[in-house]
């Protein structure tokens, strides 16, 4: 099969989920809405016939029995109201959190903590620390999603996109610069997505003044003779990942890889995700390849080298009765796969996602940074 069905699996990235360059991601992050986790709670009342013989004395001894129950039950109510109170977001925090090795605890730490590594030149340590600064940042986002406040929504987004500027500059210290570009232009383009958000504009403000410095310097165009990797990011630390490389005998044939993710977050707080994939032989006519999205034989790639020109199967609705209207698209699925600037390939699906064969909620489209193996 060409486009494979990854089902629900756990992240397997380390230590908070950020794709490791120079390996794919996802070898094998469903539409779940943002609410909080209850537990059912049962209130029990009893009536109670009125004790009618009763001296001072019992009434005292009666009266201490109960307050000293009631304050040794206290501890278990309070953590037990606050157990079934914990939202996904915090239970997801907690995991986190809860590995022996955590460089760090807050968003806030992990992003001093880094920048001072940095600066004094420790980078291995920088990494890890702006990646858990990272993870923090997305466990902030969920949390504020959550609580459905635009203010600590505007405060998470700024943290996200501060954690991408911050693993930039990593980037950039190991001289990475394609990686680093693909990090600041991540963060730029969240500026895109809430071009009114105040604090968020605060950090695509960095990001773009830290691109502008590296713009020109050591760019990549097209496809380079050892193959390329492009790299989009979605959220919870995954990201899409698409390499293209040359056929060796076949000339102006590529070979493309393509590992997709939906990620997600668990009722008990651990990270999961859909999944998809392709592989596929393309020309690129003009920048633009098109894979039709079929069954092919066993794992081996579909031969997509063919140029396809008529789009209109794949973009006219479905079929239906005459009489009914309709908006649902066709009931095929092409991928399009476009280079449209250096270091740079756009993804768009035509006809139905959902017959492209991905799991639930799992799409290609995108904009994908070219990234090395650093």
């Amino acid at each position: 099969m060409t486009a494979r069905f990854g089902g629900m699996q756990g992240f397997a990235q380390s230590p908070v989920f950020c794709q490791h360059h120079g390996q794919r991601p996802w070898q094998s992050t469903s539409n779940v809405p943002r609410i909080r986790l209850l537990e059912g709670v049962t209130e029990t009342h009893h009536r109670h016939r009125p004790l009618l013989l009763m001296n001072a004395k019992t009434a005292v001894v009666a009266a201490a029995v109960a307050v000293t129950a009631i304050a040794a039950l206290t501890p278990a109510l309070v953590a037990a109201q606050t157990e079934a109170a914990d939202s996904r977001a915090e239970l997801y925090r907690r995991n986190l959190l809860a590995g022996k090795d955590v460089p760090c605890r807050t968003n806030a730490s992990c992003a001093a903590l880094g920048v001072a590594a940095l600066e004094a030149g420790r980078i291995k340590e920088a990494q890890t620390l702006v990646e858990m600064e990272a993870a923090l940042a997305e466990a902030t986002a969920m949390q504020a999603g959550e609580e459905n406040s635009p203010k600590a929504t505007s405060s998470a987004r700024a943290r996200v996109a501060m954690a991408l500027v911050h693993q930039g500059d990593v980037q950039l210290k190991l001289g990475a610069l394609p990686n680093a570009r693909a990090y600041y232009r991540t963060a730029v383009s969240r500026g895109n997505d809430y071009p009114n958000d105040a604090l968020l504009g605060r950090a695509v403000a960095a990001a773009r003044q830290r691109l502008e410095s590296i713009a020109g310097k050591a760019v990549v165009n097209g496809v380079p003779p050892n193959g390329a990797r492009f790299s989009s990011y979605m959220f919870f630390g995954a990201w899409n990942s698409v390499e293209v490389k040359p056929v060796k005998g076949r000339r102006g044939v590529y070979r493309i890889d393509g590992d997709f993710v939906y990620p997600t977050v668990s009722a008990d707080g651990q990270p999961s995700a859909n999944m998809g994939s392709l592989s596929a032989y393309v020309r690129f006519y003009d920048g633009v390849a098109r894979v039709p999205m079929t069954d092919g034989v066993g794992d081996a790639p579909l031969d997509a080298t063919a140029r396809i020109t008529n789009l209109a199967p794949y973009d006219k609705p479905a079929d239906k009765p005459s009489d009914k209207h309709t908006d649902k698209p066709a009931d095929k699925c092409l991928i399009e796969f476009k280079l449209s600037a250096p270091e740079t390939l756009d993804i768009r699906t035509h006809g139905s996602p959902t017959e492209c064969g991905f799991g639930f909620n799992v799409s290609a489209d995108g904009r994908y940074y070219l990234m090395t193996g650093s």
